[in-house]
């Protein structure tokens, strides 16, 4: 099938700006997709001037192949050809004329059954619709004129998404005025992060993280007034409950605001400094097996608060995948995530903002 020069000239333009686009929503993970499906097609070729024919048979078996780019929680661009198979025209079944089409689209995913915290990792049942420019090629021995090289195209789609990447689709297109098609497509999403709440043993998301030290029930020398194995000369928290999981300083590990889990800006990449925090954590969990802990990810209040509680989502998963990394098991964690919900200071200054963005970690059981 040949694509015409200006369908070929807005694919290349959309794939030079892919870069911009995925700048835009850095926070989401992108993943490409690919995609065959099958089906059946309803073609209606128009009769013009003083031409006389009957369409003996509008219908068709149809199949298509697509790639795709999901470049936003809510939006994806896809590159898609079909064969939409052939109209049989009489009388007297004189000959048929064949319908092929290509097509660039945009995506958007404007319903999913569990909510934003599914759209942004595609789980689950969702609903979409689609707009895009086509290219058709048409052949028949008989004599036809086409109208457009170029067409709009439109379709509405429902997809279930497994949280292993495969999808099932159903859609049903419209190119031109005279094709339709109605097909059921499986599809797979690759490369990138998930975004989604899939992580160890499918619990919504897991974490942890620590205040820097050494892993606690080491006792040292000298005198140890409250009994957290740290010595006084040391101790910079004298009032530790004894027996408290505690840093190398004396101050409770697991009760609070974890000094130095930091990211990278807007992101969920973890700093190297946040790695050496959480090295320790790790080892504290792991000499401590029947320690449950939760992690609590809280941002400022700048951005959208949708955003917010996406990303404070995002940045737990980010630090329970890297404990897990270290051994921890995700029985010993749970996660939860607060956006701009719950400040510790004021919103208004760089001090107070940088306050707020946080992760606080706390022993659930024991």
């Amino acid at each position: 099938m040949t694509l015409k020069k200006s369908l070929v000239a807005t694919l290349v333009s959309t794939v030079m700006c892919l870069p911009a686009i995925t700048a835009a929503s850095e926070d989401f993970s992108k993943r490409f997709y690919v995609g065959i499906g099958a089906g059946s097609s309803k073609l209606s070729p128009e009769a013009r001037g003083d031409v006389i024919y009957t369409v003996d048979e509008d219908t068709d078996s149809a199949s298509k192949v697509f790639v795709g780019y999901d470049f936003k929680p809510r939006m994806a661009v896809e590159l898609m050809v079909a064969d939409l198979g052939a109209a049989e025209i009489g009388p007297n079944a004189a000959g048929e004329i064949s319908y092929k089409v290509a097509e660039l689209s945009a995506l958007y995913h404007f319903f999913n059954l569990g909510g934003y915290e599914n759209l942004m990792g595609r789980n689950g049942l969702g609903a979409f619709f689609k707009v895009g420019l086509g290219s058709m090629d048409n052949e028949s021995e008989l004599e036809f004129t086409r109208d457009n090289d170029i067409h709009l195209s439109g379709g509405l789609g429902v997809e279930y998404a497994t949280k292993m990447g495969l999808a099932l689709r159903g859609e049903i297109e419209g190119f031109d005025k005279d094709a339709m098609m109605t097909s059921l497509n499986l599809l797979w999403r690759f490369g990138g992060g998930s975004g989604r709440d899939d992580t160890n043993g499918g619990l919504f998301s897991k974490g942890g993280a620590a205040v820097g030290g050494l892993v606690s029930g080491i006792t040292a020398a000298g005198d140890d007034d409250d009994g957290d194995g740290v010595p006084n000369s040391l101790d910079d928290c004298m009032d530790t409950a004894e027996g408290e999981l505690v840093t190398a300083t004396g101050c409770a590990m697991f009760g609070g605001v974890l000094e130095g889990v930091q990211f990278d800006s807007g992101s969920d990449r973890l700093l190297d400094s946040a790695q050496v925090v959480l090295n320790d954590a790790a080892d504290v969990l792991l000499a401590n097996p029947s320690t449950k802990v939760e992690v609590q990810a809280h941002t400022d209040s700048q951005g959208a608060a949708e955003f917010n509680i996406e990303l404070s989502k995002k940045r737990a998963l980010a630090t329970v995948r890297y404990l897990i990394l270290r051994g921890v098991p995700a029985e010993q964690m749970t996660a939860r995530a607060y956006g701009e919900s719950k400040p510790i200071a004021d919103n208004g200054t760089a001090e107070g903002r940088k306050a707020n963005r946080r992760v606080e970690f706390h022993v659930m059981e024991r």
